[in-house]
């Protein structure tokens, strides 16, 4: 049996950047931020828009 040290990835971090400032920040599961990084990249063509996976233990949140 195989085991592994990673969390799963079932949400993922959008962000829309003016600079170094984060100025739009959503967590989403991974169809839904897909959705939402696209809207942002319509919406903020000349801004940098980010996409990162959040482990399943970060967005539950301790004790949940």
């Amino acid at each position: 049996m195989t085991e592994t040290l990673e969390s799963p990835t079932t949400h993922f971090r959008v962000r829309v950047w003016f600079g170094a400032h984060p100025i739009a920040d959503h967590t989403a599961t991974a169809e839904q931020a897909a959705q939402y990084e696209e809207a942002m990249q319509r919406r903020f063509a000349s801004l940098r828009v980010t996409s990162e996976p959040v482990p399943a233990d970060v967005v539950a949140g301790p004790g949940q």
